[in-house]
């Protein structure tokens, strides 16, 4: 077996991602034979093979942070890790949740940082999918410190599908599913309920079959006529002051506006029946993650086409509707920098500074543009991968699980110096980390303070030959501090393995 790293290796200046959490049951196996150009290795935690990401345009403002779901299209033994990341801009892990599941039938998706109970949480799907392009699971919310609060799923027997969740200012959740039933024929129906989050109540209930004909679809019915067709294929659902509600459907090429009480289409934006008149540069097709923002104008991503080899470069759009003429127009329009066609997944988020943070779905990169579309940021994951969105939020957390540590002596005396790596999966505060040696494993005696560096610190520090002590430290422990130099969390205390 070769020798294990003594430190984290990322093969290029990159983003670094993933780890677990014990909330998610018992964390892999050792990743020592995992692909050495596509994942990084911590002696701190050895259970984690992280997908490298090499960060192509760095930014000039580094605040907020990356959040990703990277999947493999064709998971292996040896690939890096999937699951849920965070990753800050200067290219460090903060915090992951790989999702290992050995029968490759569940899966996580749809990261994001929304409001509950007044406080910031973290939101995300976990589930299958019983067919292509949908899933049957429910949404997980999670505090600051990473502990489960909260589930969420769909109602009256059916269940979440993967594509989005947004808490409301009411601590209710709107979210989509998928239904199975036959009208003349099998459909996939697209479902939108209003969920009370507390209590599981279905506060409101919509069916595409009550209120769309499937003669709206670009998709041809399947020769199958047994075979459920997927006419409409929701992927977002908002909502403006008002209450109504914004959705998009990928396989009719539209957004509609749904009337909150009735259910009744206010208007169809785009597709064979649009309401508005649309150029050509506002024209748009088999789109995700349609949003008001709030100056009534719509963001959205433009997928251009399902066919990756298109030729024509996917979009992140921002329209301004004029409801009274029955218009619309393109105010922003941002193509894939590389160029690519996204065929799946992606989304557009708007920062409330006017940038616009794009995650390109089945192609595996994200960026952030200005206002004037320049590229601020740009990073990609390695190949065989993808993220299903890309979000960049403000985000503080401190695990509930202490940090983690091991020691190793660096050679093969019992007075050498010490090798110590330290970690702490989904810490946002860590400026440095306080280490206390001595022989005895419930009182160490010598303190040494290093600055943190990225997921992994690894510091040495001296044995016998170099101390005054009488004894050789045996025993670590570590604490995390914030920048005023406060402990934020201590690990446990380890005796220093023999050389590695």
């Amino acid at each position: 077996m070769r020798k294990a790293a003594r430190w984290a290796i990322p093969v290029s200046t990159c983003l670094i991602l993933a780890s677990c959490t014990a909330d998610n049951g018992s964390p892999p196996g050792p990743v020592e034979d995992r692909l050495q150009d596509q994942a990084s290795q911590y002696l701190s935690r050895p259970d984690l093979a992280p997908p490298i990401v090499d960060v192509l345009t760095t930014p000039t403002d580094s605040d907020g942070l990356v959040f990703l779901t990277p999947r493999i299209h064709d998971q292996g033994e040896d690939g890096p890790d999937t699951g849920l990341l965070i990753v800050d801009r200067a290219g460090n892990p903060l915090w992951a949740m790989p999702h290992e599941d050995p029968n490759g039938d569940t899966y996580v998706n749809d990261i994001d940082v929304q409001t509950y109970r007044g406080e910031p949480v973290l939101t995300f799907w976990e589930g299958t999918s019983p067919g292509i392009g949908w899933g049957e699971g429910t949404y997980r919310i999670l505090d600051s410190s990473y502990r489960h609060i909260a589930s969420v799923g769909a109602g009256n027997g059916y269940a979440a599908d993967f594509h989005d969740l947004v808490i409301t200012p009411r601590d209710t959740a709107l979210l989509t599913s998928y239904a199975r039933e036959r009208r003349g024929r099998p459909f996939l129906s697209a479902i939108v309920q209003e969920i009370d989050i507390s209590t599981g109540a279905v506060l409101f209930e919509w069916n595409s079959l009550d209120h769309i004909d499937p003669s709206e679809s670009m998709v041809p019915e399947p020769d199958d006529p047994e075979e459920h067709y997927d006419y409409f294929h929701i992927n977002s659902v908002d909502e403006d002051i008002d209450g109504n509600l914004l959705l998009s459907a990928r396989h009719t090429h539209a957004l509609y506006k749904i009337d909150r009480d009735t259910g009744d289409v206010l208007w169809r934006l785009g597709g064979p029946h649009s309401d508005f008149a649309l150029d050509d540069d506002s024209r748009f097709a088999w789109q995700h993650d349609a949003r008001w923002l709030p100056d009534g104008r719509i963001s959205l991503l433009d997928n251009v086409s399902d066919d990756e080899n298109a030729g024509r470069p996917s979009r992140a759009l921002i329209l301004e509707l004029d409801e009274q003429n029955r218009s619309a127009r393109t105010i922003r329009a941002f193509e894939n920098p590389d160029p690519v066609t996204s065929a799946t997944q992606a989304n557009h988020q708007v920062l409330p500074n006017g940038h616009s943070f794009v995650g390109w779905g089945s192609v595996p990169t994200a960026t952030e543009f200005g206002a004037d579309g320049s590229v601020l940021w740009h990073a990609s994951l390695p190949e065989g991968m993808y993220s299903y969105r890309a979000h960049l939020f403000d985000w503080t957390a401190t695990p509930a699980e202490p940090p983690s540590v091991v020691a190793h002596r660096d050679d093969s005396t019992e007075s050498g110096p010490i090798e110590v790596a330290m970690s702490w999966n989904g810490a946002t505060e860590v400026a440095a980390w306080r280490i206390s040696s001595g022989p005895e494993s419930d009182g160490p005696t010598r303190v040494t303070d290093v600055a943190a560096t990225g997921f992994e610190t690894v510091a040495t520090i001296p044995g016998d030959s170099d101390s005054t002590d009488s004894a050789s430290p045996t025993f670590v422990t570590v604490e995390a501090l914030d920048e005023a130099g406060v402990a934020l969390g201590a690990s446990e205390t380890v005796e220093a393995l023999d050389a590695r």
